[in-house]
């Protein structure tokens, strides 16, 4: 029976008003997603009363609760800078850790979990791999003793910022972070062991020694001992005990370097350099530092100044912790480089049954501790960790919770432990940076140098009353028997650790007579220097550049130096790309595509300038790449992957003729390559594998900066799609491995020539007036992706343009934090 015309219109309008009843439901829920994710942003402007004694007890320390002792104000300028006045360094530091959390709590968190190997109970089963190793190292427990033995007064800043974050975390109306929001996860309140686990895990990451002590174990087994000596020429120095040839077995070596987590592996460099006033035009000291880290969104650094009576410190400092690693107070100024010294080695245990390994002196008990990792959604998982008198046991971690699959590699009686100057219980770095912080003169900052001790750093310094140098201390260890190269049996007393180099003896440069000091991770040691610190030194291309820079003008200024930090003229190419151009003409026929890149890369108007739109540094990093494959992949076998490297000293030596024969593929046993024949064929393959990378475009039309793209991803929402294209951010760029703008890319990554590595601060401190001074991070102050100041550094940062921190820009608002006595 049809339905009345009424009934009909009724119908037709319900069926209407179902979906827009949908779609404005749609509506108001993506509203409040909306204002719920942007009600996480910071509270810049306004008041804020502090309860005294009242909300900020430390965790676990209620009777020891850190308060704010006076008015303080939080002046954030255009690009969310903030400019914090207090009346003490410890009220600074009270606000230093309020904006720490307002700004990188996600940041903050996942550094302390990290750090604590409990990340599996916020991500659950996917992060156990990372837990099991740094719950092994036992950073965190490191950390709380480090805070134990402190001194008072840095125990109090540390009291003061913790008190600053928990303020944040207790008084916040606003929701959480996304990251938070995702994860249905509330942090815990901060502790001041959190804030000191940050030290440590520098430690690691800028420690990796041990790590290429698994690569040359791999690479023993395949290659003779001068092929060996032709990639680390430091193994010549190995003493008449130890050996050459590793007894750790090839598939357990590449197996424990394979199994080495992304978070754990280091990529060291750094540029740093300081002038006296006779080279400056103000005529007083000048200093630049650009760290190079591994890039993320956010970037590892926040810019800060802080004004108290006693001072004005500007600068860099990290997340989490209450210090300035790189900055200025006024009367000194200060910046670090890694000098890639050889800290940390492997041995090779014994077990003689479940209480003992085997030692120098005979079965000996092992150092054992119990751990348990919460999973979310899964089971506990319970760690059994061992040490020997060495260091700490890594195999089981590395290849497996259970310890079985390290047994089948290693043998059933045999495991790795790690000995490393960052996993020593009596640290005194942190007191160092603290100190560091408070200097006033170079007295002063020798003697914060001298607790130092992990990672071994190069400390360039400068004082406003002229006065620079580089120190680099830290802890280097004397052997009983030369390097420590290669994995050696603990129960020999091979390599046993004997002490530390006196830091008087430490390598140094003070006053120089030229007037300045640099260094950009290249020598530290002179001709005869008595002590082994490091197998090579991987940044003499970028010092030659920058002392011809350097030397090229009187009265330097601030912009000029900054313009330094951006120069991407490639030192090596000059050495390099005209021995890999000497190949005979018949291999190169006229009119062919590898006439015409040979006949691009001779043209001497590209001057090795490695800048983002031209064609030249595309074609040849390919080339460089391929034949480095070419020369080495053959003999290497199944570890090439795991060392393969662009080393342009290496690669000179072996096409003068200074090494074994590289050139030679021995798969072809009937043939006897010579290098001309090689250089043709990777760049014949270089042209190739830049059409495959760009999906046909013509390699002599396609700039570098088409592949060369700098990828900030965020370690979290990077895995959602959609969401990632908000969080993650990207820009091309200049510069290569050896430029002084570093441009690290990975030649055996799927996408080889992306930029991964580099500067991740760039900095000029001017010690005649610090207002003056420029800083410029790569991403900007906000971990919040919505937050237009997570992102409004990028194009700055890569045009080389600097922020004053003057404290004069107070357009982002002014929030003041009051005592509330009542």
């Amino acid at each position: 029976m049809p339905l009345p015309p009424a009934a009909r219109r009724s119908k037709g309008r319900l069926a209407l008003t179902i979906p827009l009843a949908l779609l404005a439901l749609i509506l108001a829920l993506t509203v409040a997603f909306w204002l719920t994710l942007t009600g996480s942003l910071p509270k810049t402007e306004g008041r804020i009363d502090v309860p005294i004694g009242g909300a900020l007890p430390l965790p676990k320390e209620k009777d020891r609760a850190a308060t704010l002792g006076g008015p303080l104000t939080i002046a954030r300028d255009n690009h969310g800078i903030p400019t914090i006045r207090a009346s003490s360094a410890t009220d600074a530091a009270f606000g230093l850790g309020f904006v720490h959390a307002q700004d990188r709590l996600w940041q903050m968190e996942s550094m302390r979990r990290l750090g604590a190997g409990r990340l599996s109970e916020v991500m659950g089963a996917a992060t156990l791999s990372l837990d099991r190793y740094f719950r092994t190292l036992g950073l965190y427990n490191l950390a709380r003793e480090t805070f134990r033995q402190l001194p008072d007064d840095a125990r109090r800043l540390l009291e003061s910022y913790t008190a600053g974050v928990n303020h944040f975390l207790k008084t916040d109306p606003g929701p959480l972070p996304p990251e938070f929001l995702a994860l249905a996860h509330r942090p815990e309140p901060w502790t001041p062991a959190d804030s000191l686990v940050w030290g440590r895990l520098m430690g690691i990451w800028l420690t990796g020694d041990w790590q290429e002590e698994l690569i040359r174990a791999a690479l023993f087994k395949t290659l003779n001992a001068d092929q060996m000596r032709d990639l680390w020429p430091a193994l010549a120095l190995i003493g008449p005990s130890a050996s050459l040839e590793s007894t750790l077995p090839r598939e357990a070596a590449l197996a424990l370097a394979e199994a080495v987590p992304d978070q754990a592996r280091p990529f060291l460099a750094s540029n740093a350099w300081a002038l006296t006033g006779e080279r400056t035009a103000s005529g007083k000291p000048l200093l630049a530092n650009d760290p190079h880290l591994g890039f993320q969104a956010p970037t590892q650094w926040y810019l800060v100044r802080l004004e108290t009576p006693e001072s004005t410190l500007m600068g860099a400092s990290a997340p989490g912790t209450p210090y300035l690693p790189i900055g200025q107070n006024g009367q000194v100024a200060w910046g670090f480089t890694t000098t890639h010294s050889d800290t940390s080695d492997l041995f090779i245990e014994k077990i003689v049954d479940r209480e003992h390994y085997l030692g120098p002196d005979g079965p000996t008990p092992w150092r054992l501790r119990q751990e348990r990792i919460d999973v979310r959604f899964g089971e506990p998982e319970n760690l059994t960790v061992r040490a020997t008198q060495n260091g700490v046991v890594i195999s089981d971690a590395l290849l497996g919770g259970s310890g079985q699959a390290a047994r089948s590699l290693l043998g059933p009686d045999q495991v790795i432990a790690l000995a490393s100057t960052a996993l020593r219980s009596n640290d005194t770095t942190a007191l160092a940076m603290h100190r560091l912080n408070q200097a006033k003169n170079a007295g002063d900052i020798r003697a914060a140098a001298r607790l130092f001790q992990a990672p071994q750093q190069n400390l360039i310094h400068a004082t406003r009353d002229g006065y620079i140098g580089r120190l680099s201390p830290g802890l280097v260890p004397l052997r009983s028997d030369g390097p420590g190269l290669l994995p050696q049996p603990g129960w020999t007393g091979i390599n046993a650790w004997t002490g530390y180099i006196p830091f008087d003896e430490l390598p140094a440069t003070l006053a120089p007579r030229d007037n300045l000091v640099l260094n950009t991770n290249s020598r530290i040691t002179d001709e005869g220097y008595p002590y082994y610190i490091a197998p090579d030194w991987p940044g003499e291309y970028r010092a030659a550049r920058l002392r011809r820079l350097l030397n090229h003008k009187m009265g330097q200024t601030v912009t000029d130096q900054a313009d330094y930090q951006m120069d991407t003229v490639s030192e090596a190419m000059t050495d390099l790309l005209p021995l890999m151009l000497d190949f005979p003409e018949t291999k190169r026929p006229p009119g062919s595509e590898i006439a015409r890149a040979h006949d691009l890369l001779a043209t001497k108007g590209w001057m090795f300038d490695m800048t983002a739109p031209r064609v030249e540094p595309l074609v040849a990093a390919a080339w460089t790449r391929a034949l480095v494959t070419d020369l080495f992949a053959d003999e290497m076998g199944a570890a090439f992957p795991l060392w393969d490297r662009i080393d342009p000293d290496l690669l000179v030596r072996v096409l003068k003729g200074k090494t074994s024969d590289w050139c030679d593929d021995v798969r072809t046993a009937a043939t006897q390559e010579d290098c001309g024949t090689i250089k043709a064929q990777a760049l014949t393959r270089a042209l190739t594998d830049i059409r495959t990378l760009t999906g046909g475009a013509n390699p002599f039309a396609t700039p570098w900066g088409r592949l060369h793209v700098a990828h900030f991803d965020h370690a979290l929402f990077h895995r959602f799609p959609i969401v990632n294209a908000i969080a993650d951010l990207s820009i091309p760029t200049g510069g290569s491995i050896a430029t002084l703008s570093k441009g690290t890319w990975a030649p055996g990554s799927p996408e080889p020539f992306s930029h991964f590595h580099g500067a991740t601060l760039r900095a000029v401190m001017d010690l005649d007036d610090p207002n003056r001074s420029g800083f410029i991070l790569p991403t900007g102050q906000s971990g919040h992706p919505l937050s237009p100041h997570y992102r409004d550094m990028l194009v700055p940062w890569r045009d080389g343009d600097l922020i004053r921190l003057d404290g004069r820009d107070d357009s982002g608002g002014v929030l003041r934090l009051t005592p509330d006595r009542d």
